[in-house]
């Protein structure tokens, strides 16, 4: 049936896009007589610059598909972190496992299917790649995103092999200036932010932002004094406390030298739900005690500077991150081992006698010098240098009258070297050729060491590997018309391998087994642009992922563990993005994403034929924005609405496929009123409180030899009020 509905839409969808391009390319870029006297105040929608190849250009230039979000746009859409991110990017697929540092993601079915293995996509702020455990936090006084699908390694490097997410930061101006916002919502969410900025003398700027969030939790948690006593039952679970605070300072050293310091430190507190029993009849809710609590230390600094050598430009860019994770989490959740056991919930709750903690830090350093320059009108070209080191340990120790109780710790060290560069190549006036490629080598120094208790018996492993690989693409552009422009492109992507961080066989003195590096071939061809008509923006992509051994997490029946096992799979879909303007005070949108991704082989035959876990054949957006400007003396103004649909398709959780996950459907509200730099707005989400999960796993069987998951709930329907000014 879904591949039915899948078919059946791209065949649609293919035959818009060739109507369009039949329309538009077989006429001049001219719009007939008349055609847009029938639409008032039509509104030019303005050309975006984008930076997703090291240097900015119009975005229909860009040879791969990419989509793009402002300050603006992310405001007007309440999007406040990573998951708001995902519902509104086609085939750009979010997995929230409960923890912030252990959520998952994909682009285009190409991502791992756990937080033990490297991702797939990376995450840069500024330029700078962001730890890989800590790319989910909410964004703070952010200018853009731009998020490139594909592989990345060309001119990203390190684990972007399905894509990129680029954050831009606002930049330190001369002009002074300053904001605050705050916001009140639904189960004690407040929220209060504000920047301020200006010239501190003639050559140097700065900003500094912050931003205090907190939140009372949404999941009850269930305390019992007897086998069917409730001692107490509150909404304890997912409790969260962020603070955040940046400074950016930017100097002109010379007449052609500038440099920007950009320093970010955040901490978040949480009591994070694990997994909840999804069958159980009351869900969402927990039985822990106590409940899990987790605190992310992250602190992130960038130097960049840029010399103006008149045929090109010379950028250093120096990175700097450091995260502490401190975790600790009752192993049982009552409900869930009572429908495993069928020993009433009470019988888990004893404190201290089943509990997994885990302390982890890591300190990175990221070092760029490239050259970048014009070749005649519509030529660019970017050449460069980079090196990145890491040093990661984490240690989880488990206390447990079930499993064997001790102390694994893992500590890995990682270098990084590449040369990369890239060319497009002007080719008359409209058409372009790229070309790229990267070398790579890249060490990985992994050390892991288990203490048992209450023995203190010691077991040890030691591995040491080296991976040398070349990442590129090459492609074509055309511009059909002056603002619309086709492309094809073939991509190769590479993530290397390595070793799952914690052993959990290390008792047994069973020690890792190393998972081979994962290679994905891209093809891709789209159009992107205005077609004729200058308030319509359309964006339209068909691509086909080639994936060698992609590292997936999965059960091997064999050896009888959780392990990484290497696994062909291919995945093929069309996205399709549509923004448009027709009148001065009504905005539209709306992106669709469809998506086969599909296990071909590997060692483990069972798996070949499943779908890749978290992949949905279909994500889809829509929204619709309404402005309308009033006179009526204090209150003069624009009272504006905006009504918001996301549907995220069914997915599987793991590569067994063991259990789909039902599609879900959210419908957001907002409206407000606007005078110049003041804002009020009040908000509602998920309008129809509709009950969704976002990820889960298999826990085990309960008596009858029935299958028992856990999972991670969605959030309920939310109110909210909130301001914004700018002085």
């Amino acid at each position: 049936m879904q591949n039915n509905v899948y078919l059946k839409t791209r065949l649609i969808l293919t035959t818009v896009i060739c109507s369009i391009a039949t329309a538009t390319y077989g006429q001049d870029a001219s719009v007939p007589d008349g055609a847009l006297d029938q639409i008032a105040d039509v509104t030019d929608l303005d050309t975006i610059i984008v930076s997703a190849r090291k240097f900015e250009e119009p975005i229909q230039h860009v040879p791969f598909s990419i989509d793009t979000l402002s300050s603006a746009q992310l405001d007007g859409a309440g999007i406040e972190k990573t998951e708001d991110l995902s519902r509104w990017v086609p085939n750009f697929n979010f997995s929230d496992s409960g923890l912030s540092f252990a959520n998952m993601m994909n682009v285009r079915g190409i991502g791992s299917s756990s937080a033990l293995i490297a991702p797939s996509v990376n995450f840069y702020v500024d330029g700078v790649p962001v730890p890989v455990r800590v790319f989910d936090q909410r964004f703070l006084d952010v200018e853009s995103i731009e998020i490139l699908k594909g592989p990345q390694g060309t001119l990203f490097g390190l684990n972007s092999q399905a894509g990129a997410v680029a954050i831009k930061t606002e930049e330190a101006t001369a002009e002074s200036s300053a904001g605050l916002a705050t916001e009140i919502g639904s189960y004690g969410k407040r929220e209060v932010s504000g920047y301020i900025n200006g010239a501190v003398s003639d050559r140097v700027t700065a900003r500094l932002s912050g931003e205090l969030y907190g939140y009372d939790g949404d999941i009850r948690n269930y305390s019992f004094n007897a086998p069917n006593g409730v001692s107490s039952d509150d909404r304890s679970v997912r409790e969260e406390y962020f603070g955040a605070l940046s400074a950016k300072i930017s100097a002109d050293l010379s007449d052609t030298t500038d440099a920007t310091l950009a320093v970010r430190y955040n901490k978040n507190d949480t009591r994070p739900t694990t997994g909840v029993w999804i069958d159980d009849p009351s869900f969402p809710r927990n039985s822990y005690n106590p409940v899990p609590k987790s605190t992310v230390d992250t602190i992130g600094s960038s130097l960049e500077i840029q010399h103006d050598l008149d045929y090109a430009t010379l950028t250093s860019l120096t990175g700097f991150a450091y995260y502490q994770i401190d975790f600790e989490a009752d192993l049982l959740d009552g409900f869930i081992m009572s429908e495993q056991t069928g020993f009433p919930a009470s019988a888990f709750q004893t404190v201290g006698l089943n509990v997994r903690r885990m302390d982890e830090d890591n300190t990175q350093f990221s070092q760029e010098f490239r050259l970048n320059g014009d070749i005649g009108t519509n030529g660019q070209w970017v050449t460069g240098v980079s090196g990145f080191y890491s040093d990661f340990e984490s240690t989880t120790d488990i206390t447990s009258q079930f499993i064997a109780n001790g102390a694994y710790t893992g500590d890995l060290k990682k270098t990084n070297l590449a040369a990369f560069g890239e060319v497009t190549i002007p080719v008359g006036e409209k058409l372009r050729l790229i070309g790229g490629a990267r070398y790579t080598y890249e060490n990985q120094d992994f050390s892991g060491n288990y203490v048992a208790r209450p023995s203190g018996a010691i077991f040890s492993e030691a591995h040491d590997s080296s991976f040398n690989f070349v990442t590129g693409r090459a492609g074509v552009s055309y511009d059909v018309m002056p603002e619309l422009t086709v492309y094809g492109t073939i991509a190769r992507g590479e993530k290397p391998g390595g070793y799952l961080f914690f052993n959990q066989f290390a008792s047994m003195g069973v020690p890792l087994t190393e998972y081979k590096s994962s290679s994905t071939w891209t093809y891709e061809a789209g159009l992107r642009g205005q077609p004729g008509i200058e308030w319509l923006h359309l964006a339209g992509s068909v691509f086909f992922n080639d994936t060698a051994d992609e590292q997936l997490f999965t059960f091997n029946p064999i050896s009888g563990r959780f392990d990484v096992q290497n696994a062909d799979t291919e995945s093929y879909g069309i996205e399709l993005s549509v923004a448009a303007e027709p009148m001065e005070n009504l905005q539209l949108g709306a992106n669709l994403g469809l998506l086969h991704a599909e296990i071909t082989g590997g060692a483990n035959t069972t798996l070949k034929g499943n779908e890749v876990p978290y992949a949905p054949n279909l994500t889809a957006a829509l929204f619709a924005e309404y402005r309308h400007q009033i006179d009526a003396g204090l209150f003069t103004g624009d009272l504006f609405g905006r009504v918001e649909y996301t549907h995220t398709g069914s997915r599987q959780i793991d590569p067994a496929n063991s259990r789909e996950l039902k599609a879900y459907n959210l419908v957001n509200l907002r409206a407000g009123w606007q005078k110049k730099d003041l804002e009020i707005y009040g908000y509602v989400e998920n309008l129809f409180d509709e009950s969704y999960t976002t990820s889960a796993y298999l826990t085990g069987t309960n008596p009858g030899g029935q299958n028992v998951f856990a999972g991670v709930p969605g959030k309920g329907r939310a109110f909210g009020i909130g301001a914004r000014v700018k002085f």
